[in-house]
């Protein structure tokens, strides 16, 4: 017994690396994924989205403020066109005779702090100075005597001459001295416009704009010399000790004594920048790990982290289970001694790490965020230089991130950071709160099977009951589908999902129905005889991928291509030896329709070797049949999880299965999923793993205790480069929270077998329904 749990346990620990596939490992087997960005793997912290859908007034920012007053903490948002927005306890409020506060309707294109009661404010209107008093914000127009409306761009504080302020307008740049305005004198022989950046740093004083970076000497403006021309327009500065941060049209560039120029970001037209850590030394292209946090006082600072000393052991553990495993790889019997050893000291971490996590329930500590560089984007998202010296890029196609435009970046004292977009919105990235959950309340009694959320509603599948439809807002029903109110419907509902078009796809024990508008619809299938009939088989499990490719499974002890179905547009078929007969009998246009949609030559990784069809045939699936539990569909292959903990994947030859080798014993498969960055994680009955196209990594888990068991998984809304579990055990279950190497457990009295998560609600469910609980 202690032999088999030391062996599922420490397989799991985190980084321990193996080959993927035997007898074929390698990159000619699992070739590398790229993506259009590089994955960003923030997986500390979480990120909300603020838009026009959940209660943002306006998705158009342009500039964002973080004010403090009051022991409130403000986010003062500036749009185009609609004036200010101001974010206070999680409500937004707009411009009112009566309310928070009044403003005209127009853009803001720059906030900046004055001190703990006022800031000022620039539109194209001019400048309106905010005084904070009585919980309200009250404004009025200031510099109003220059001889023209200054169309102000940017404003920045002079850190020596606090009363002092820069003003950078569209044609004209100066400074703003109790509430008056006076232009920088300009070389008669040029004309810049579009003053957009303006700064005090210790190589002196600069504004920029669409010729590059002009010094400010007195009171008038130097041209830039000809090192500095090459820059581009000029759209953001930010300034580091002896160096200047530069974001132009030509990318990021840092300035530094004597006029040297060294490019952080070449290339992506950079829009705005912001640190959330400062760096203090020598900072190069190549090097960006001199970073040092130089804010105020913190919440949490990285040396009052109560995990602290857990990540120095887990570590040490992680690097010794590795010798370890080399050690004993080629022995079929480990040493005792070491088993024993390994077996307490891995209980002994996980009791420690209980201890903590039972101490801070109920308190609000901070985990720390990544800190460093961050940029923005004309059309590539947000780039971050963090601390760690690693390079994180998010767009709106691998993260949170709401648009790929970036306009504004603000960044507090503890490290949360608000950006902007054109279009989007918000996005905000935050600490996460260890500790103050609430109470577990009921939602529904029943028998269910499967939870998951699927856009506004949460879907709940139930043993002889149909399926339920709960309005995730109102936790009240929407709809509850039975086969007495729809003809031939599922009593067992297994799984569900919405395609592209906003069908409701949903698998039972009467296969598959689809809802379209308001019409149900039982999808036929192929037999064996390939004839279309009714399908009198339970399908388990339904994908959709990106390409709108449908994957169903219906479950048993067969060969998995007897089990794995596609839908043709009309029909559910198979691949299987038949099928592939079926092709290679037919001719023209009819066979190459056919090999199109069978996945069976330029779809997947490989392709069906047509030339020795024979042979390809008699090996068409390797390994042992086992009920198929999971399904995955990449650009590359079809991955298949099984009851017998194996790992199947169809990649256009074959169906070939994993080496135990590479995927570790993890238990029966039960989900399969794909993370922002292209991560697949893996989740089996006693761990998991995360595949990254070219090895796997086993994850430390928290399957400690007798009878435990992992039951399902849902990945992180708030950060979905995380992902949560749900358990049962001898003593009930819960549900637990992965996120920098630690889970986060959350224990109830009742086993938990699905759960599915709408961003702070986590739905539950039990063997006697479902319930809910608000973090």
């Amino acid at each position: 017994m202690r032999k088999c749990l030391l062996a599922i346990a420490f397989l799991l620990l985190l980084a321990v690396q193996s080959q993927a596939c035997n007898p074929e490992p390698g990159p000619q087997h699992f070739p590398v994924i790229t993506e259009l960005s590089p994955p960003p793997r923030i997986v500390s912290g979480y990120f909300s989205v603020y838009n026009s859908l959940n209660g943002l007034p306006h998705n158009e920012i342009k500039s964002i403020l973080l004010f403090a007053a009051d022991d409130k903490n403000y986010v003062i948002v500036g749009t185009i066109g609609h004036g200010l927005m101001i974010f206070d306890d999680e409500i937004w409020h707009t411009a009112s005779k009566d309310g928070l506060f009044n403003f005209p309707e127009t853009t803001v294109t720059a906030l900046v702090k004055i001190n703990s009661t006022s800031f000022y404010a620039g539109t194209p209107a001019g400048i309106f100075k905010a005084r904070y008093s009585g919980g309200r914000f009250t404004f009025e127009q200031v510099a109003t005597g220059h001889h023209e409306v200054l169309n102000v761009n940017a404003i920045s504080q002079h850190p020596d001459e606090p009363e002092k302020f820069l003003i950078a307008c569209d044609r004209v740049a100066g400074t703003l001295i109790d509430n008056s305005f006076t232009a920088f004198s300009m070389p008669e022989h040029l004309d810049p416009s579009g003053f957009s950046a303006i700064i005090v740093s210790d190589l002196g004083s600069f504004a920029g704009c669409n010729g590059g970076l002009f010094e400010i000497s007195g009171n008038g403006l130097v041209p830039p010399s000809d090192t500095v021309k090459e820059i581009g327009w000029v759209n953001s500065l930010v300034k580091a000790g002896d160096r200047l941060f530069i974001a132009s049209s030509n990318g990021v560039t840092q300035l530094m004594e004597e006029d040297k120029l060294e490019s952080v970001l070449p290339g992506a037209w950079s829009t705005c920048l912001a640190f959330s850590a400062m760096p203090q030394e020598a900072l190069s292209g190549k090097d960006f790990k001199a970073f040092e946090n130089t804010g105020g006082s913190r919440e949490m600072l990285q040396e009052d982290d109560p995990f602290e000393s857990l990540r120095k052991q887990h570590a040490t553990l992680q690097r010794d289970y590795a010798e370890y495993t080399r050690r004993f790889a080629d022995q079929p019997i480990a040493d005792p001694g070491a088993v024993d050893q390994m077996y307490q000291r891995f209980f002994d971490f996980y009791a420690a790490m209980d201890a903590i996590n039972s101490g801070l329930r109920g308190k609000e500590v901070k985990v720390p965020l990544l800190r460093g560089l961050w940029i923005g984007t004309q059309d590539a998202g947000l780039v971050l230089f963090a601390t760690n010296g690693r390079r994180y890029h998010l767009a709106a196609d691998n993260s949170k991130l709401p648009a790929d435009h970036v306009t504004a970046i603000a960044c507090a004292e503890d490290g949360e950071t608000w950006v902007g977009t054109s279009g989007g919105g918000l996005m905000r990235y935050h600490s996460r709160q260890i500790g103050g959950k609430g109470e577990v309340r009921n939602l529904l009694t029943c028998q269910p099977t499967r939870i998951r959320v699927l856009g506004d509603m949460l879907a709940i599948g139930t043993e002889d009951d149909g399926m339920h439809l709960y309005d995730i807002k109102s936790l009240s029903s929407y709809g509850h589908f039975t086969h007495s109110t729809i003809k031939g419907f599922h009593q067992k509902v297994t799984d569900f999902i919405f395609d592209q078009d906003g069908r409701l796809w949903v698998t039972g024990d009467k296969g598959v129905f689809v809802l379209s508008g308001k019409h149900w619809q039982q999808i036929k299938m192929v037999d064996d005889k390939n004839r279309k009939v009714d399908q009198t088989k339970t399908a388990t499990d339904i994908i959709i991928d990106s390409q709108k490719r449908i994957f169903v499974a219906f479950a048993d002890d067969d060969r998995v291509y007897n089990q794995v179905h596609f839908f043709d547009g009309n029909l559910l078929v198979r691949t299987d030896p038949a099928a592939v007969q079926r092709i290679l009998e037919a001719t023209g246009s009819a066979q190459l329709e056919s090999i199109k949609t069978h996945a069976l030559n330029g779809v997947y990784m490989r392709n069906f070797n047509f030339a020795s069809a024979a042979a390809s045939l008699a090996a068409f699936e390797t390994g042992d049949s086992s009920k198929v539990t999971a399904l995955l569909n990449t650009e590359h292959y079809l991955l298949v999880g099984l009851e017998n903990g194996m790992q199947k994947m169809f990649d256009g030859e074959s169906y070939k299965q994993l080496s135990k080798q590479g995927t570790g014993h993890i238990g029966a498969i039960a989900n399969l999923f794909r993370l922002p960055g292209g991560t697949i994680v893996v989740q089996g009955s006693e761990g998991i793993n995360e595949f990254d196209g070219q090895q796997y990594k086993l994850i430390v888990s928290p399957a400690t205790g007798p009878g435990f068991k992992i039951t399902d998984m849902c990945l992180d809304q708030l950060n979905p480069e995380t992902y949560r579990i749900s358990f049962s055990s001898s003593q009930g279950g819960g549900y637990s929270r992965y996120q920098e190497s630690f889970w986060e457990k959350f224990y109830t009295t009742f086993p938990v077998i699905s759960m599915a998560q709408a961003d702070r609600i986590i739905f539950l469910a039990s063997p006697e329904g479902v319930s809910y609980v608000i973090e």
